[in-house]
């Protein structure tokens, strides 16, 4: 069942206490925010052993503490961490693939769970298109800021010898820029 949370202390009770949950930031006052919201609690609903929170970005500072620029914005969070970012207004079938990080049939017709995370920054149109392509093929995936985390700026120059975004980490595999034939391949999209 959606719970909404009121304040800071409640949500640090939540983080103490949960194993794992779902957070939507949202704000009343976007369309957009209010739908996310609907398709949550839908899916909350259907999945009633799953801790699902939603915060009044407007009302309740907790999104800073995350790096939420912008409603809708949902987060899940295990292991005393953030797991996953998704922006915008997602479908209670995108949630539900949330939960398994990201299930692809594989050619044998059994499931295969990726993890993927996609290194980005603000300006960069390339990451946009990347993250676009991702979700419209519902590739749940965690986005990683780098000129907001410089550490996670080094990895990559460690891992894969660029400085450019957008990479995009596929358990483990980095693929550089916007190559879609090589995300189809590592993520068993049908291009």
């Amino acid at each position: 069942m959606l719970s909404f949370i009121k304040d800071r202390s409640e949500f640090e009770d939540i983080k103490k206490s949960a194993d794992f949950f779902m957070l939507l930031f949202y704000s009343n006052k976007s369309q957009k925010s209010l739908e996310a919201l609907d398709n949550l609690k839908r899916f909350s609903d259907k999945n009633k052993d799953v801790k699902v929170f939603a915060v009044n970005a407007s009302e309740v500072g907790l999104h800073a503490e995350f790096g939420i620029t912008a409603v809708p914005a949902l987060i899940t969070y295990g292991d005393g961490k953030v797991q996953q970012i998704v922006y915008g207004v997602q479908t209670e079938d995108y949630y539900e693939k949330l939960l398994s990080t990201s299930p692809v049939k594989s050619s044998d017709g059994s499931k295969k769970y990726h993890r993927v995370i996609v290194y980005t920054s603000p300006s960069c149109p390339w990451c946009n298109a990347t993250k676009s392509y991702l979700r419209q093929n519902n590739i749940p995936f965690r986005e990683v800021d780098v000129t907001k985390n410089p550490g996670a700026a080094e990895e990559l120059v460690r891992r894969s010898g660029q400085r450019g975004v957008p990479q995009t980490d596929i358990d483990g595999t980095i693929v550089v820029g916007f190559d879609k034939a090589r995300l189809n391949t590592l993520l068993g999209i049908q291009g």
